[in-house]
């Protein structure tokens, strides 16, 4: 099915459009963050049929007189958790210090992202079938 929005390809029976997050059809109320919630397979950035676990990722650069912050949230799979919390996690842990707000933001992300990572440790990582 293509997405009316984006013209982007989804599985036939997808509610939501991996892609741009819009419903397929009109009569769909609620959310894609609801919808994706609730899927167990399906990674949102690689669109690996994985587990997933819903996480979320925290990253702060702190400058001298401001800072700027990005955040991941999402259902992911093991690897892309994997690689989205060793990137967030260690450029705050390097270049989250500088700056007073940034000085205390940073423990807080730090610690934030630790505690997501966590539960993930045991996932699986996506098993191939062999034939």
């Amino acid at each position: 099915m293509v997405c009316k929005y984006c013209k982007k390809e989804n599985d036939v029976d997808a509610k939501f459009c991996f892609s741009c997050g819009k419903p397929m059809e009109e009569e769909i109320k609620g959310s894609v963050d609801e919808y994706f919630a609730k899927q167990y397979k399906g990674c949102q950035i690689c669109g690996s049929l994985a587990p997933t676990k819903q996480v979320e990722f925290n990253q702060n650069i702190g400058y001298v007189l401001m800072r700027s912050y990005s955040m991941m949230k999402g259902r992911l799979c093991k690897n892309c958790i994997n690689k989205e919390f060793w990137k967030k996690t260690s450029i705050t842990f390097f270049f989250g210090w500088w700056g007073t707000i940034s000085f205390f933001v940073t423990p807080v992300y730090l610690i934030g992202n630790i505690f997501s990572f966590i539960p993930t440790i045991g996932l699986e990582k996506e098993s191939k079938n062999v034939l």
